[in-house]
């Protein structure tokens, strides 16, 4: 009887841990199945979190929200683009132009930060051309925004105003050669390009981006070249735009055109330009004196380029223009006497004044990038 009961009890104690360990395993099992559940699902929230933002339509521009940076869009742009003359008349051109791109999705701070901004400011006087740029990452107080008040900046090159808005405000450019310093104030509102904001620039790729512009800026100042002081005076224009894969894959680059036309309208077109056949395409804006604009799709537009011309350097470039806007009754040929306006910085380009004739007066400027 002894024998059979301490049988029984063995019997019991094994089965009893066998239950424990079977028990063990189960628990174990769904642990790693929770863990591996919660990992995926953190893997998933933070590839979402990580994704550069799209850009998509009913989405509209607002102010003063968006003047500041967009760090979940892969790139943005800044453009201030004055034509001025000294007290002989004779004209100078002003650009300055800031680039933000984001080398990965995931935000970081301090050094971690993924923002690279480059920067170029170039000044045409009517015999020389002098042009520098600058380079930072973002994150660490180098570059960037700051809303009240305003001030865009990286190093000591910036666009400062005493508002939560850019201007009216102060454009200062300092280098070894030259430096900038022009009041620049607005005399026409704030308008979101496209349709309220959203641009579309390819329809068959579907591309777009979000932007704004003040194409009604009056800027008077001063440049220095060297020990040399030149009052100058004239038009400016301001313009931020942002948005992901803006220069898609297939786009090797693009023409920009602006006209300041004598009955006080501003034309402003970019055509773009791709790889594997793809067609240009054009769109662009046209600004009214009211304060209002007129969105242009690749219907309304009709510019092509008229022959090349080589550049000392060997560059082969579409430096004469038509233009032509039936609807609004704007028919325009433009061209550039001045051919060595080549900027060979970290994104190359070439701009410079255009002369015009057609059937309306107009000042005119273009830049050409990806050539």
């Amino acid at each position: 009887m002894k024998k059979f009961f301490n049988k029984y009890l063995l019997s019991l104690s094994i089965g009893l841990l066998m239950l424990v360990v079977i028990a063990g395993l189960i628990t174990r099992y769904y642990r790693a199945k929770e863990q591996e559940h919660r990992h995926l699902m953190e893997e998933m929230a933070e590839q979402a979190q990580s994704t550069f933002e799209p850009v998509l339509p009913n989405k509209s521009v607002s102010f003063p929200d968006d003047f500041t940076v967009h760090p979940t869009y892969q790139q943005e742009v800044w453009r201030y683009i004055a034509t001025v003359k000294d007290q002989q008349g004779n004209p100078y051109l002003v650009q300055w132009f800031l680039f933000r791109m984001a080398m990965s999705e995931v935000q970081g701070v301090s050094w971690e930060s993924p923002q690279i901004y480059t920067s170029q400011a170039i000044v045409t006087t009517p015999k020389q051309i002098f042009l520098d740029q600058r380079f930072a990452r973002g994150g660490i107080g180098l570059v960037g925004i700051r809303q009240r008040p305003y001030q865009l900046s990286i190093g000591n090159w910036s666009i400062r105003s005493f508002s939560e808005r850019p201007f009216p405000g102060r454009v200062f450019v300092s280098t070894d050669q030259f430096s900038v310093d022009l009041t620049s104030k607005l005399l026409r509102p704030y308008v979101g390009l496209g349709d309220k904001g959203y641009q579309v620039t390819h329809d068959l790729l579907a591309k777009a981006m979000y932007g704004y512009s003040a194409p009604y800026i009056e800027a008077s100042g001063t440049i220095r070249i060297g020990n040399q002081d030149i009052k100058v005076a004239g038009s400016a224009s301001f313009t931020q735009v942002w948005g992901t894969d803006i220069m898609g894959q297939k786009q090797s680059g693009y023409s920009h055109l602006l006209f300041r036309l004598q009955d006080g309208r501003v034309l402003s077109l970019v055509k773009s330009h791709h790889q594997e056949k793809i067609h240009p395409y054009s769109f662009g804006n046209l600004y009214t004196p009211d304060g209002k604009h007129i969105a242009l799709s690749n219907e309304d537009i009709e510019i092509r380029s008229v022959g090349t011309t080589t550049l000392s350097n060997g560059k082969v470039l579409p430096l004469q223009w038509v233009v032509n806007i039936p609807k609004y009754n704007i028919h325009l040929t433009a061209h550039s006497n001045r051919y060595d306006q080549w900027a060979n910085l970290s994104i190359p380009s070439w701009s410079g004044r255009i002369q015009t004739t057609g059937n309306i007066k107009a000042e005119g400027y273009l830049q050409l990038v990806g050539y």
